[in-house]
């Protein structure tokens, strides 16, 4: 989490609804805004870019992928749709619908999204990476990664 929110108030991108609706305001002629333009989902207040959503399903999914070996049919449920059964064939395709359902939502951009899924691969390729030492969860490990402190 660290990662994407010191990304989001490091490039400081603007939600669709902002730029939709202030579309006019940046001084390109070829682009209107629409003052009205209103998103599917309630907006967060914190900038777009990277898609909080996607760099958290992202890391999960490389995660479980390595902790199951690999990946195969995935049954999900929900209390909110009884009997109603969703399969994936990968943690990354459950990855990728929870980025895409963010950009329907009219919450992110697809920039947003795929900046989002790099971030959380990377961020758990180098969680994994440390896992597999002998200090993983060590007190000293983590002095050592945060740089001494």
């Amino acid at each position: 989490m660290i990662a994407f929110y010191d990304a989001k108030y490091h490039c400081l991108v603007w939600r669709p609804v902002t730029a939709i609706r202030l579309g006019d305001s940046i001084g390109n002629p070829a682009i209107t805004g629409d003052p009205g333009w209103t998103p599917l989902a309630v907006t967060a207040p914190d900038p777009s870019y990277p898609g909080a959503h996607s760099t958290i399903s992202a890391a999960g999914a490389s995660v479980l992928s390595a902790f199951f070996d690999g990946d195969g049919r995935i049954d999900v449920t929900s209390d909110a749709l009884p009997g109603t059964v969703r399969s994936f064939t990968s943690y990354r395709a459950i990855a990728t619908e929870a980025g895409l359902s963010r950009i329907y939502a009219g919450q992110h951009t697809p920039l947003d999204d795929v900046a989002g899924q790099l971030l959380g691969a990377q961020d758990a390729q180098f969680v994994l990476g440390r896992s597999r030492s002998e200090n993983f969860g060590s007190r000293a490990a983590a002095a050592s990664a945060a740089g001494g402190y």
